[in-house]
């Protein structure tokens, strides 16, 4: 089985980073993009991905508010350029944290741990 992933980042830079990145990933099916909370709120309520990455710091919908709202349905890996965001994201229930800037190894390791918590299986390195 491969992660449908949904990317919410209103940075068109971080976004575009993000997406080429979490595309190379083998246990990733596909990526949906949005700049727009409102617009990936929206999705996620009609489409239920498998997985959603927020940026935390986002106008109108921020990244908190995604977890509050859908971590206890689906697994987040939350990101931020401020790492002092990492404890409250987990604290709402992301199973990962990217610091912005992430490397390929840690968006991917990301990506491992969501997959191992939807399937239940470690993923090898």
């Amino acid at each position: 089985m491969k992660l449908e992933l949904v990317i919410v980042d209103d940075s068109h830079l971080w976004l575009s980073l993000a997406e080429k990145l979490a595309k190379n990933h083998p246990l990733v099916h596909s990526v949906l993009t949005f700049e727009d909370s409102y617009d990936a709120w929206v999705h996620i309520q009609i489409a239920k991905p498998q997985v959603v990455m927020s940026d935390i710091e986002m106008p109108g919908m921020n990244g908190l508010s995604f977890l509050e709202m859908f971590a206890d349905r689906l697994p987040f890996i939350s990101s931020s350029t401020k790492q002092e965001f990492e404890v409250v994201a987990r604290e709402l229930g992301c199973v990962d944290f990217v610091a912005q800037p992430f490397s390929k190894s840690e968006l991917h390791h990301a990506i491992d741990s969501v997959y191992h918590k939807i399937y239940g299986k470690k993923v090898s390195a």
